[in-house]
């Protein structure tokens, strides 16, 4: 059966969300795929985050999130032909000192180190909804769209989106306050639509149905989003290889990237060495003798560089050395 594309956009408190694609969950990796491959041809002076984000979401036929505690009145300049999103999104991303992280079926713009808990978060609730029983599956499920006036508050949109459905959230009184303008949520499952909002507070329902004593009444419990290592999956924005060589390189060194990231240390290594074809091996005593955490925030910007000089600049300046051996990227403190 083919899926059937709805178009609608909104902007929700430094959330912009356009272009929903309504397609069968199994799919949305796919889209989200296809959607990062798309070419951008753009150029913008002084735009704001929240204007880019809408284009961008345009532009691709993908679901953008700005996280809340990202300003959405950041200027954003970029000049782009025939860039892909997936590149595009990444310098967006790094002039609102934010992270880009594509997930299931969206992508968000999150403060640094938010990224991989969201990702973890995504990969639970998937896993309680698959053990949802049978009968209280569909509630869940269904898809549907949401809206509300400006000013509604963010606890009673949830609330009245699970209501809807016939599902109660306890402990929104919880929710820290916030106002959001008047938006417009296109079709999307309820546990998706109310993740959306949630994650904006690093929470998120808990898809374990819990009765009360002396009731017959279902309620899920509203949790918060906890720390989650860097390994925990999902995929940051990281650019693809460029096709042209590097002046004076040759072999591995021929293929040049061009970089925007901030991240944690550890994090971008990893995913550099996912991108190099290598495995990680970190040194973390060794990185403690110098000195630098496995969490330090690296922030880094570079064009058309080979591998090595990717790996130099992001270990000289903290005293590190690495070294390739066979298909092992090594990373420890310098020698004294």
């Amino acid at each position: 059966m083919g899926s059937r594309t709805t178009r609608r956009r909104m902007a929700l408190h430094g959330i912009a969300l356009a272009a929903v694609l309504a397609a069968p969950p199994a799919r949305a990796a796919e889209a989200v795929a296809r959607a990062l491959a798309t070419p951008v041809t753009a150029t913008w002076t002084k735009l704001p985050l929240r204007a880019a984000a809408d284009r961008l979401s345009e532009i691709g036929g993908i679901v953008i999130v700005v996280d809340r505690r990202i300003d959405p009145g950041t200027l954003v300049s970029l000049r782009a032909e025939g860039d892909t999103l997936d590149d595009v999104l990444i310098r967006v991303a790094a002039a609102a000192g934010a992270e880009a992280a594509a997930y299931a079926g969206h992508i968000r713009l999150v403060p640094v180190g938010r990224g991989a808990p969201l990702v973890a978060a995504e990969k639970r609730r998937a896993d309680e909804l698959r053990r949802l029983p049978t009968r209280l599956r569909p509630a869940a499920l269904t898809r549907d769209e949401t809206s509300w006036p400006d000013g509604a508050v963010p606890r009673e949109i949830v609330a009245a989106d699970a209501a809807r459905a016939g599902i109660m959230i306890a402990g929104l009184d919880d929710l820290p306050h916030d106002h959001f303008p008047a938006a417009l949520v296109p079709q999307l499952p309820l546990a998706d639509r109310l993740d959306l909002i949630l994650a904006h507070f690093d929470r998120r329902i808990e898809w374990k149905p819990r009765v009360a004593r002396g009731s017959d009444e279902v309620a899920y419990p509203l949790v918060t989003i906890a720390d989650a290592p860097a390994d925990a999956g999902g995929r940051r924005l990281l650019p693809e290889p460029s096709a042209s060589p590097a002046p004076g390189q040759a072999g591995a060194g021929a293929t040049t990237y061009t970089l925007t990231v901030a991240a944690p240390l550890e994090e971008l290594l990893a995913a550099l060495a996912r991108r190099f074809a290598l495995t990680l091996d970190l040194d973390r005593a060794g990185l403690a003798r110098v000195g630098v955490a496995p969490g330090e925030i690296v922030r880094l910007e570079l064009r058309d560089a080979s591998r090595d000089q990717v790996l130099d600049a992001i270990a000289k300046p903290r005293r590190l050395a690495w070294q390739i051996e066979g298909d092992t990227l090594s990373v420890s403190g310098a020698p004294r």
